[in-house]
């Protein structure tokens, strides 16, 4: 991410043009509108078009999920694949994706199930090698890799707790970067401290309708269920009941 490239769009489709120009508003890439191949292949640096174009020399991309169509053009231009995926869990997840040291995206979530779905779009367009996870934050890192549950055999564990304090970002290069000092983590058992914090928000997103049990809680925290459906199930019990 520290080359502008010239970036030709082909397309007859003006909704898909709309489209891919708001993702790929961005300093790095000068956008051009193509209305046919360019002679000469110096002209653009990569390619976006609706299909696969033959006996082209340009570096060319189809676009699938639009929020790795910078990913994949810079994959393109870097001739990248096989990636290596950084992950730091925590309240904010920092994501990155690499190759060869490589930095080539970095993001931000939230949502697990946005980063997750992400992740798939990564490795069906481009193709994932390793998916390196940090050990910090052990609730937030369970439901990660249960939503990561097909992508096992490309999971790694990165100690990085002792690594110094930055940006979830910042955190994430640093475990994309190192080698995997362990297969899979200890077993995580929750404590009585998490529980109780699980509980408390269960209070504070039913308005102090309900507090959810401590089994519940503790299965939340292993990623058994999410936090969201557990909440939806009380409710739902709460208005059977008062019928």
């Amino acid at each position: 991410m520290d080359k502008t490239m010239r970036i030709g769009i082909l397309t007859k489709n003006f909704s898909k043009l709309n489209h891919i120009t708001r993702k790929l508003k961005n300093a790095e890439f000068n956008l051009v509108h193509l209305k046919k191949i360019p002679e000469l292949d110096h002209e653009i640096d990569v390619i976006v078009s609706d299909e696969a174009i033959e006996k082209c020399l340009t570096p060319h991309v189809i676009p699938g999920n639009l929020e790795i169509l910078e990913l994949k053009i810079r994959c393109a231009y870097y001739q990248k694949n096989q990636l290596i995926v950084g992950i730091d869990p925590g309240g904010i997840c920092g994501l990155v994706a690499a190759a060869n040291n490589h930095l080539l995206f970095q993001r931000e979530f939230d949502n697990i199930n946005s980063m997750t779905n992400l992740i798939v779009s990564i490795n069906n367009e481009i193709g994932i090698k390793h998916i390196k996870i940090g050990l910090g934050s052990p609730p937030v890192r369970n439901l990660i890799v249960n939503s990561l549950e097909n992508y096992r055999d490309k999971l790694q564990f990165i100690d990085e707790r002792r690594s110094g304090s930055g940006s979830h970002i910042e955190a994430a290069i640093r475990i994309a970067s190192r080698t995997p000092q362990l297969n899979e983590p200890k077993r995580y058992r929750p404590k009585s401290g998490e529980i109780a914090w699980i509980q408390k928000e269960s209070r504070r997103l039913s308005k102090g309708l309900f507090t959810i049990d401590k089994e519940t809680a503790s299965r939340i925290l292993l990623g058994q269920v999410t936090m969201e459906s557990a909440v939806k199930e009380y409710t739902e019990k709460l208005i059977k009941n008062s019928q």
